[in-house]
């Protein structure tokens, strides 16, 4: 006679436990692969910003009326970079402008701009395209008062 056995045998036992360690390792997987994706561009510019000596050696003298011509010159360092981001501003407003081009080490570079009246600062950062050809600023900022 078959007597009466509760329960899973041993082998569909080890193929449930199988089963969920290969989803477990699946999930852990696409996590992991998230983190390694999205970081790898962070690591890059992280690398790449601090060689970078940009700054600005001179702003033509119209800078108050709005429009000038500032002139960026880049000393040193690392890769190259996607371009420039340009910020005017003066006590209440300001202005960013783009230039998407590097500026090749030692190279002097004049960029004709649209800055805001009255302008008293101009802030320039290098930035970078990631994968997603998305703009990632350097921390790495140049800065002068007019």
């Amino acid at each position: 006679m078959i007597s009466n056995k509760k329960g899973l045998s041993t082998v569909v036992t080890t193929l449930i436990i199988i089963l969920l360690v290969l989803v477990a390792i699946g999930i852990i997987w696409v996590v992991i692969r998230g983190v390694i994706d999205t970081g790898s561009g962070q690591i890059d510019t992280g690398v790449a910003c601090p060689l970078i000596d940009v700054k600005v050696i001179n702003v033509s003298s119209i800078c108050d009326s709005g429009s000038c011509d500032v002139t960026v010159y880049r000393s040193s360092g690392g890769e190259d970079f996607s371009g420039l981001k340009i910020v005017f501003s003066n006590a209440t407003d300001s202005n960013s402008v783009d230039y998407p081009n590097n500026v090749a080490q030692l190279q002097t570079v004049t960029i004709p701009s649209q800055g805001v009246e009255g302008t008293t600062k101009i802030v320039i950062a290098p930035y970078f395209k990631d994968s997603q050809g998305n703009n990632q600023l350097c921390s790495s900022v140049a800065t002068y008062n007019i």
